[in-house]
């Protein structure tokens, strides 16, 4: 090794080289270009010449130790068995063993991130994706219980899975987290035990391409797994307050129609406070195992924003108001001009891929939004734990450890009271990361009402 490599650098060319041995030993052709392409997890695009064609390929690798979620191999047999029902997948040529990947035909079409215009063409393909979502959900399941997806045979097996696997992420280490304890209590609590549904799932819809007129491939699949439909419904809403969608509610019409299958509001109720408390159950790890984290704002904005909607959720469900946010005072810095250079530095640093913000960037602004806050969002925690749950002696360093305790002796009775606190305290929380340009951070639950009136309750004055 020179002094100008690096283990990492080592590896990524160690990794590079056996895509190229594979693809020269599995694709008709001669290899032109292979680009490591700037992503959350790697990926390379790969050239092959064919005589007068060109193939053009997308390697997709495994995610860094630490953050990935589910077995890739698993997504390499979703995506063959989609492609041989005809659901609409890029092109999959083969897998590697080492590094895991899969190898599947690029496309240059457009990825759907969202629509934050507004684009009436960009919301019918949309509501398109949710015509296929259906397709998907009528497959018949053996094919991939075969490749390796597991059909839960209760009703509590089928609602529990995705919970279990997101605790099974989590690691509390030794500080309490009176939040994520409240709310998967509530899940525990209502289980959807009247329904035993087993269907083929995304799990993180709707990620697909599409050439400006329709839908041509769906992408990511890295969570499709068996279980219950309003589970991708969930799923959907989960997206929308990141990637957001012009009306979720004509998406949901669509699939009814499509499907034929009506809408079981308290399951997707269920479904959609899960998806989004796994969030930060299966991030929170992510900021102590993995230095340096490659996006430690946008991962602290998925956490917190997620937390917040899944708390809208379960009030939703449920007929709660909710209290709007509060400002949170902040104190000039008296080195104001030295933060404000640190940011302003940080984000003319070169930047790859497709960050919203300069990783250093964002850091610096939030560590300035954390440090002009002073105590305030402490003292504003500490007084309405008082006041509202009654503990009277509560402290700073005691806090988290008294909610805690308090949530797991309350009884269902409370739990008005925990769900406006909380929703108090993670919309004081996110106004730390108001220089992030996320929609997660200033985004709420998409409403429903104006297509489906009458699904939830309406909200009872406090």
């Amino acid at each position: 090794m020179t002094q100008e490599e690096t283990p990492g650098e080592t590896g990524a060319a160690q990794d590079d080289a056996k895509i190229r041995a594979w693809i020269a030993g599995n694709i008709d052709g001669t290899i032109t270009a292979v680009e490591r392409l700037p992503r959350w997890r790697p990926s390379w695009q790969v050239t092959v010449e064919r005589g007068s064609d060109t193939l053009q390929l997308h390697v997709r690798g495994d995610r860094a130790s630490g953050l990935g979620i589910c077995p890739l191999r698993r997504e390499y047999e979703v995506l063959k068995l989609f492609e041989q029902n005809g659901i609409p997948v890029p092109h999959v040529y083969g897998w590697i063993a080492d590094p895991e990947a899969i190898v599947m035909a690029h496309l240059d079409d457009t990825p759907f991130l969202g629509d934050l215009d507004g684009d009436p063409a960009v919301q019918r393909m949309v509501e398109e994706y949710a015509g296929h979502l259906a397709a998907v959900h009528a497959l018949d399941i053996a094919p991939f219980v075969e490749a390796g997806l597991v059909q839960g045979e209760t009703p509590e097996a089928v609602a529990l899975d995705y919970l279990l696997l997101s605790e099974s992420h989590y690691e509390p280490e030794d500080q309490p987290d009176a939040l994520l304890r409240f709310v998967t209590g509530w899940l525990r609590r209502h289980l959807p035990l009247h329904r035993n549904r087993n269907v083929v799932l995304i799990g993180d819809a709707p990620q697909f391409f599409h050439n400006r007129e329709r839908v041509t491939a769906f992408y990511d699949l890295e969570l499709a797994k068996l279980g219950d439909p309003m589970a991708d419904l969930a799923s959907i809403r989960v997206r929308d307050i990141n990637e957001p969608i012009s009306d979720v509610a004509a998406v949901f019409a669509r699939y009814v129609h499509d499907s034929g299958n009506e809408i079981d509001w308290t399951v997707l109720t269920y479904y959609t406070v899960l998806l989004f408390i796994a969030v930060p159950m299966m991030t929170k790890a992510t900021f102590r195992k993995v230095t340096p984290h490659p996006a430690y704002v946008e991962y602290l904005s998925w956490g917190m924003g997620a937390s917040r909607a899944a708390l809208e959720a379960l009030a939703e469900g449920q007929g709660y108001a909710l209290d709007p946010a509060e400002p949170v005072s902040s104190a000039p810095l008296r080195d104001s001009y030295a933060w404000r250079d640190l940011a302003v530095q940080c984000g003319a640093l070169p930047t790859e891929g497709f960050f919203r913000q300069h990783p250093a960037q964002s850091l610096a602004f939030y560590l300035q939004r954390l440090a002009e806050s002073g105590d305030a969002i402490e003292r504003a925690e500490l007084d309405d734990a008082r006041n509202i749950l009654g503990i009277a002696d509560a402290d700073a360093l005691t806090l988290e450890g008294q909610l805690d305790a308090f949530v797991e002796r309350a009884s269902p009775a409370h739990d008005l009271a925990l769900v406006r606190y909380f929703h108090r305290r993670q919309m004081r929380r996110l106004q730390l990361l108001r220089d992030y340009p996320g929609p997660i951070v200033t985004r709420g639950l998409a409403p429903l009402d104006h297509v489906f009136p009458g699904a939830y309750p309406r909200p009872a004055a406090v």
